[in-house]
C-alpha cells in the first residue's frame, strides 16, 4: 500500500486519505448506530426479564402463604367434626369455634376476603347457593391447595358487603377436605379460599406509567387476572398472545400491524405464566434524535475533512512548487545562480527545509573556497613532504649512533666494573630498542620485561626508596596488547607517586582475565596520592573524551600519561575500553586499572 502510495502525487494520496477516512466514518456510524438499537433491546431484555423475575416472586411468595394456610384448614379437627356431623345442635356448637378459627385464620395473609365450607353432606359455612359459582369440579384430588382462577364476583353477595372486594372479580382457591377420623381416604367435602385480585400479584397500576409495554399474568384458562391495564382485567388474552402461552423465549410478532417482542415465564406453582409486551416502535423512541444528531455530526465532519484538505493542500502543495521550481532554477542555470535564496511560505517544516537548504548553498559556497584553497595548500605539502622524505633518510644514521654509544657504554661499565653502569645502559638499550622497532602489538610477556628493565633503571637511580610486585595471572602472559601501553603508567606512578614519598613505598603492577573475553591490568602505588581535585579533573577529562567533549587543560601536576594512554586505547579498541577507573587518596596512593578485549594470542 505505501509503495503503490508513493507513484502518486501528494494532492492524489490526500484525495485517497480522505475517501478512506469518509469509508471509515461511515462504517463507524452505521456500526455505532445498531450497537446502539442492541444494546437498548439487550438492556430491554434485561429489564423486562428482571420486572417478571420480582413478579414471580411476589406470587410465590403470598401462593406459600396460602398454600400453608389451605392444609391447616382441611385438617383441622373442628372443620373435620363441622363437616361430618349431621346434629344441628352440635353442628351449632361447632359453627361458633368454627368462626373463631377461620376469622384468626383470615388475619394471617391479606387479601383473603372469605374461607367457605362445602360438605359432600351440605354442610356449608359461608356459602350461600355459591356451589353453582364456584366450580368444584375442577378441584383434582389432592392434599394441597388449587388454584381456579379468576371468576366475577359471585352475585349472592350483598351490595353493602361488595365494597370489601376492591375489584369485581375474585380468585377461587381450594382443596379436597379428607376424613381423617376413618383413614380411608374418604372425601367429605372442600375449603375454598376466597382472595382479591391482588391477594397474589401486587398492583401493577403504577408500571402504566414508567413502561410503554404491556404486562399480563393468566389463569388456567387464558384469564387475564393482573396486569397493568386495569380494564383489561377478566378479560380473556388476546387471540394474537395465546401461542405465547407455551412459549419461554423471548419472541418477536406483529401485533396491530407494529413489531413486538414478547417474554413469558411459566408459574406452575399456581398454574399460571406471566406474559410481557413490548411494541419496538416504543422500545426505540428518542432513537430518532440520535440518528438525526450522527446524521448531523457526520455532514460537520466531511465539512471539516474538506477545510482540513483546502488548507492542508495550500500549505503543502503550494511550498513544493516553489521549492522545486527553485531546484529546476538551479539544474537549468547551474551553481551560477545559486546567490539567490529561496523562500517559501507554509508549515513550520518548510520554513525549517528552506533555511536548512540555505545554509547547505551556504556551505556548497565555503566549500568552493576551500577547495580552491586546498589546491594550493597541497602543492605545498607536497613539498613539505619530499623535504621530509629527505630529513627522514638522513635521519636513520642516529639510532645506529645511539646503539653504539650505548654497547660502548656498556663495555666500558664491564671492563672498569662498574656493573650499575653496565646494567642501565644495557636496559636503556633494550627499552630504546623496544620503542622504536618491532609490531605494534605485541604479547603482554614483552611488554613486562620492557617495564622490569625500566623499573630496574629507577631502582638503581632511586636506591632503595621502592619496592616492586608483579601480579601477572599465567593465562594473559600471551594475551596481545599495544605497545608501551604499561610503560607510561607505571613512569608516572614513579614520578607522581613514589618519588615525592619521604618513605620506602610499593609498587604493585599485575593482570587478570575478566568477564566477557575481557583482560584486567593494573599499576598501583603507594606514594602521596592525589588531592581530591586533581582527581576529578582527571576523571572529567577522561570522560570528556569518551563523549568527545572539550579537555581540560594540562597542568605539570597532572600525569598526562594517563590520558595519552586512555586516548590509544579508545582509538584501538573502542568504545568501552581503556582505563576503566582511577581511585586515588592523599598519603595513601592511587591505583590505574585499564581493561582491554582479549582478540587473539600468540
Amino acid at each position: 500500500m505505501l509503495a503503490f502510495l508513493r507513484r502518486h502525487s501528494i494532492r492524489w494520496q490526500l484525495i485517497f486519505t480522505g475517501i478512506v477516512i469518509l469509508l471509515m466514518l461511515i462504517v463507524i456510524v452505521i456500526w455505532s448506530y445498531y450497537r446502539i438499537l442492541d444494546i437498548t433491546y439487550e438492556r430491554n431484555s434485561v429489564y423486562t426479564q428482571e420486572i417478571i423475575t420480582t413478579i414471580n416472586q411476589n406470587i410465590l411468595s403470598n401462593a406459600d402463604t396460602i398454600n400453608r394456610i389451605m392444609p391447616n384448614i382441611a385438617y383441622n379437627d373442628t372443620v373435620q367434626q363441622y363437616l361430618r356431623n349431621e346434629d344441628p345442635l352440635a353442628r351449632y356448637e361447632l359453627y361458633l369455634k368454627l368462626e373463631k378459627l377461620l376469622v384468626n385464620l383470615r388475619s394471617l395473609k391479606q387479601g383473603i376476603l372469605e374461607i367457605v365450607l362445602i360438605g359432600m353432606n351440605g354442610n356449608t359455612y359461608n356459602c350461600i347457593n355459591c356451589e353453582k359459582d364456584i366450580p368444584l369440579e375442577e378441584i383434582p384430588a389432592r392434599t394441597t391447595a388449587y388454584y381456579l382462577g379468576i371468576h366475577p364476583l359471585p352475585a349472592g353477595v350483598p351490595l353493602h358487603l361488595r365494597s370489601a372486594f376492591s375489584e369485581d372479580y375474585v380468585i377461587y382457591v381450594g382443596v379436597p377436605v379428607y376424613d381423617t377420623a376413618t383413614g380411608a381416604g374418604t372425601k367429605i367435602g372442600y375449603a375454598i379460599m376466597v382472595l382479591d385480585v391482588n391477594a397474589l400479584v401486587p398492583h401493577m397500576d403504577y408500571m402504566s406509567q414508567r413502561i410503554t409495554g404491556k404486562f399480563y399474568v393468566t389463569d388456567r384458562k387464558g384469564i387475564i387476572y393482573a396486569g397493568n391495564s386495569p380494564t383489561e382485567i377478566g378479560q380473556p388474552l388476546p387471540e394474537t398472545l395465546k401461542i405465547y402461552e407455551q412459549e419461554t423465549i423471548p419472541s418477536t410478532f406483529k401485533l396491530n400491524g407494529e413489531n413486538s417482542v414478547v417474554h413469558t415465564l411459566e408459574v406452575p406453582e399456581i398454574g399460571r405464566r406471566i406474559i410481557s409486551v413490548f411494541p419496538v416502535k416504543e422500545l426505540f423512541r428518542g432513537l430518532e434524535d440520535v440518528q438525526a444528531l450522527i446524521i448531523g455530526v457526520f455532514a460537520l465532519l466531511i465539512a471539516v475533512l474538506i477545510l482540513c484538505y483546502i488548507f492542508i493542500s495550500r500549505n503543502i502543495l503550494l511550498p513544493l512548487r516553489s521549492f522545486l521550481s527553485y531546484i529546476y532554477g538551479i539544474r537549468a542555470k547551474g551553481l551560477e545562480s545559486r546567490s539567490n535564496r529561496i523562500a517559501v511560505r507554509g508549515y513550520a517544516e518548510f520554513d525549517v527545509m528552506a533555511n536548512k537548504f540555505n545554509s547547505l548553498l551556504d556551505e556548497i559556497d565555503d566549500l568552493v573556497e576551500e577547495l580552491i584553497e586546498s589546491r594550493t595548500h597541497i602543492f605545498e605539502l607536497e613539498i613539505l613532504k619530499q623535504q621530509a622524505e629527505l630529513r627522514f633518510l638522513k635521519s636513520q644514521i642516529n639510532p645506529h649512533f645511539l646503539y653504539n654509544t650505548l654497547e660502548t657504554m656498556k663495555g666500558i661499565a664491564l671492563a672498569r666494573g662498574v656493573r650499575e653502569i653496565r646494567d642501565m645502559s644495557d636496559a636503556l638499550s633494550r627499552i630504546f630498542r623496544y620503542s622504536i622497532k618491532g609490531e605494534e602489538h605485541v604479547r603482554l610477556q614483552e611488554e613486562i620485561d620492557i617495564i622490569q628493565a625500566y623499573v630496574h633503571v629507577q631502582q638503581i637511580r632511586f636506591e632503595g626508596r621502592f619496592n616492586v610486585q608483579y601480579e601477572f595471572a599465567e593465562s594473559t602472559l600471551n594475551n596481545k596488547i599495544i605497545k608501551m601501553i604499561l610503560q607510561p603508567l607505571v613512569e608516572n606512578a614513579i614520578y607522581h607517586g613514589i618519588e615525592p614519598s619521604m618513605v620506602t613505598c610499593r609498587l604493585v603492577v599485575g593482570s587478570r582475565m575478566g568477564d566477557n573475553g575481557q583482560m584486567i591490568m593494573w599499576v598501583e602505588d603507594d606514594g602521596v596520592g592525589m588531592e581530591a581535585a586533581l582527581l576529578n579533573s582527571i576523571r572529567q577529562s577522561l570522560r570528556n573524551q569518551e563523549t568527545g567533549g572539550e579537555l581540560l587543560p594540562v597542568s605539570p601536576s597532572k600525569p598526562i600519561g594517563i590520558m595519552n594512554v586512555h586516548r590509544r586505547l579508545r582509538i584501538a579498541y573502542g568504545d568501552g575500553y581503556g582505563i576503566s577507573s582511577i581511585d586515588s587518596l592523599p598519603n595513601e596512593g592511587t591505583k590505574v586499572t585499564l581493561c582491554i578485549p582479549v582478540k587473539e594470542k600468540i
